[in-house]
């Protein structure tokens, strides 16, 4: 089960306890960059930790909230300081007066080094299945994977499905997006009838 979208994080402590244990390890992709910048980037500004200001742009409210839970914090000090919406972006930026037509195009600033294709599809529905189907793909056959197709699962709105055979193993991912799926979704795996390895759930309709 994916660890990425807080509001599901949240829905399953709150309803699921018991799938916990199943929840991946891995941080989001923002609290792994809140961590990785807060650790690297002192060293490459020759400024203090506690001197710098990490502020993440992202679609959803709920990562506001993510960013301020107790574990995502070192010495009291929150791997991710500001969280802005997209929508608060482009608000501030109307408000500026900016005028971006007038800017000139410069390179983007890459202190952490370069970014992959999995890493920008993530915030989609299926994204982050994909992302791990591809790495996984890859560790074992060292050849880089083709386009992930993903088949509704009939009768079930939100959820789809796809299947891999890698080297002989067969990965069977599930993709589900919105409250009430994931809760369908999670009553399946409390009762044990899904036989899934990767489950990705996103409480926003659509992802």
């Amino acid at each position: 089960l994916t660890w990425c979208c807080p509001g599901w994080v949240k829905f399953a402590e709150q309803y699921y306890p018991e799938l916990l244990p199943h929840l991946s390890s891995c941080k989001s992709p923002q609290q792994m960059f809140g961590s990785l910048a807060r650790e690297t980037l002192p060293q490459q500004l020759n400024v203090a930790p506690e001197d710098l200001v990490i502020v993440s742009i992202m679609p959803c409210t709920a990562k506001k909230f993510e960013a301020r839970r107790s574990e995502f914090a070192r010495n009291g000090q929150p791997d991710v300081d500001i969280v802005l919406t997209t929508q608060e972006l482009a608000r501030l930026i109307e408000e500026s007066g900016r005028d971006f037509s007038a800017l000139e195009p410069e390179s983007l600033d890459m202190p952490l080094g370069f970014h992959t294709g999995a890493g920008v599809i993530f915030g989609n529905s299926g994204g982050v299945s994909e992302a791990v189907l591809r790495f996984a793909a890859e560790a074992v056959t060292g050849k880089p994977l083709a386009k992930v197709d993903f088949h509704e699962v009939r009768g079930e709105g939100g959820l789809r499905e796809a299947s891999l055979n890698i080297n002989g193993t067969v990965v069977k991912l599930a993709i589900v997006h919105g409250l009430a799926n994931a809760r369908i979704v999670a009553e399946k795996v409390r009762a044990g009838q899904t036989d899934y390895d990767v489950i990705e759930v996103m409480t926003c309709p659509g992802g």
